[in-house]
């Protein structure tokens, strides 16, 4: 409508102009250049205004999606996560980091929108024409400075809560890997005993065989020994996870349990077989000197009672080769099968047989004395 008016006018002037005296020529040339100036001025300021309340309209767009984001992203950290397994919170993790990142972004368009916004109103001053537009100026600037100011406080603060959460979910993800690797290592535990009591059959030919299995027993305990501390290294490590995350463990109230009685289990198996292997070297050290001595040297012998307590140590350990190992829950479990039971018992028995002979060869002198 205003530039219609304008139009109109010039064209006026235009045609007072053409029919215009001289002398009133240069009065009309100088309202037409008047008329000229305020229009162009009138549709910068106009143009200069439409800009303005664009970039007015961008910014506080950007500031509204930002704060909807926002609120978003503190309504999912407000809500407790009692997440399944570690995926779980991988994935929740995720999430989190992206929903940050996109509020990051926003806050840096936001910036941009707000920095040109300024700068546009710091350029009025040049529009106004003897127009004091500072007053409205800084109240416009105060306004835009403490809007960007608001959504950066509220980016922090959710910065801190997502600190908080990640730090705890951290944690769930260490807990449920420790409850993992404890039960892996119950399991592992439970395997070695599974290998003493069906592999550790043997108890040698000789006492050298005998004591090379006896050291080889001692680093398989070793390892069992490492298994069973690491596992419970692992279940005190999810007590203290526990407590800081101010929950209980799925596992670890039947895992410790699970994991003492294997261990205990273990230890009875172990001490077993230790004491049938200290019995072998006992039995194989004192057959293998009686053997090696001459038959033609009987004064080599105090009492004739060694070959007596070789032969009942040999026995001994026969009998214990049969017995069963005895858990305190009242079960059982045998070292192999019957047929590796008697593998193992058939060299004792020949080495028995080989003290006896040699025990009837040296009391064969003592039955032709009276004879002579």
């Amino acid at each position: 409508e205003w530039f219609a008016v304008y139009v109109e006018l010039n064209q006026q002037i235009a045609a007072l102009l053409n029919a215009g005296d001289e002398e009133d020529l240069v009065e009309l040339k100088a309202l037409q250049q008047q008329l000229s100036d305020v229009c162009y001025r009138q549709a910068s300021q106009l143009e200069f205004r439409q800009n303005l309340l664009q970039a007015a309209l961008e910014f506080h767009s950007v500031a509204q999606d930002l704060s909807q984001q926002l609120d978003g992203l503190l309504g999912m950290l407000c809500v407790d996560v009692a997440p399944a397994d570690g995926a779980s919170i991988q994935q929740t993790l995720k999430l989190l980091e992206e929903k940050l990142k996109s509020v990051d972004l926003g806050l840096q368009g936001l910036r941009e929108k707000g920095q040109s916004l300024l700068d546009q109103i710091s350029n009025q001053a040049s529009w106004a024409y003897g127009k004091d537009v500072t007053i409205e100026n800084k109240e416009n600037v105060d306004h835009i400075q403490g809007v960007m100011e608001d959504m950066q406080l509220r980016k922090q603060r959710c910065e801190d809560m997502v600190d908080v959460r990640r730090l705890k979910m951290l944690q769930m993800v260490q807990l449920f890997k420790c409850e993992e690797d404890a039960a892996q290592a119950v399991e592992w535990l439970s395997e070695l005993l599974d290998a003493l009591l069906k592999t550790h059959i043997r108890l040698g030919d000789d006492a050298q065989e005998t004591k090379v299995l006896l050291e080889k027993h001692r680093k398989f305990v070793d390892v069992a020994q490492s298994t069973y501390d690491y596992g419970r290294q692992l279940l005190q490590a999810t007590v203290v996870l526990c407590q800081s995350l101010r929950c209980t463990s799925r596992s670890s109230g039947d895992t410790l349990p699970r994991l003492n009685r294997v261990w205990k289990q273990f230890t009875i198996t172990s001490e077993e077989r230790v004491h049938r292997l200290e019995m072998a070297v006992a039995f194989h050290s004192s057959a293998e000197k009686i053997l090696q001595e001459c038959p033609e040297q009987p004064e080599a012998f105090n009492e004739i009672e060694q070959f007596d307590e070789i032969e009942a140590v040999g026995k001994s350990l026969l009998d214990r080769l049969t017995v069963p190992v005895v858990y305190p829950d009242g079960s059982e479990q045998y070292f192999g099968s019957p047929s590796d039971m008697a593998s193992a018992a058939e060299h004792i028995r020949e080495k028995m047989k080989l003290v006896s002979l040699k025990k009837q060869q040296l009391r064969q002198p003592e039955a032709t004395t009276p004879e002579s």
